[in-house]
């Protein structure tokens, strides 16, 4: 587990924190897996394993998010929280986030079914974690680019976020 996914680690077996894979497991069983499965987690499964506390899951709409999910209660327009272990489930949209549709689209159309779950692309959680760019995004970048299994070419970013891209390469 303290290794980059070779391809023959799972889902699950990516997940650090107990709480956090029940947590996605019921979500994956009450909602028939709906959204794409971006953040930590996510990374997780490409990368080394890192300690995350939620799970986060991008739609292209808000029709697109379940109202209600079994086992969860909505804690705000943009999160439902696991009754059992309490790990809060983000659900997000290009309005919600402040990305464009067309990104998400593609982040969307590039995601892997993986144990039965879409997940973003490698490509596609850099694209996104482009977009705010916070102190960690750049760890998660770094740990991205080193799976070798990023490639920008194609994508709606802007010239400055492939720059950025760049400079964040360089430090490889």
């Amino acid at each position: 587990m303290n290794h980059m996914n070779d391809g023959t680690r799972t889902l699950s077996e990516s997940i650090a924190i107990l709480e956090v894979l029940q947590a996605m497991m019921d979500w994956k069983r009450e909602t028939g897996a709906v959204g794409v499965l971006i953040g930590g987690c996510a990374v997780s499964y490409y990368a080394k394993p890192r300690g995350t506390t939620d799970i986060d899951f991008i739609f292209l709409s808000d029709a697109d998010i379940p109202r209600e999910v079994k086992g969860f209660k909505r804690t705000r327009p943009g999160a439902f929280q696991h009754e059992l272990t309490h790990v809060e489930v983000e659900v997000v949209t290009p309005a919600a986030i402040n990305i464009s549709e067309k990104l998400v689209k593609t982040v969307i159309d590039t995601a892997e079914n993986v144990d039965g779950m879409m997940i973003a692309s490698p490509s596609g959680l850099v694209a996104l974690k482009l977009q705010r760019l916070k102190r960690y995004d750049e760890g998660d970048i770094i740990a991205l680019l080193e799976t070798g299994n990023v490639n920008l070419n194609g994508w709606p970013v802007t010239p400055e976020q492939l720059n950025k891209l760049e400079e964040i390469r360089k430090k490889l």
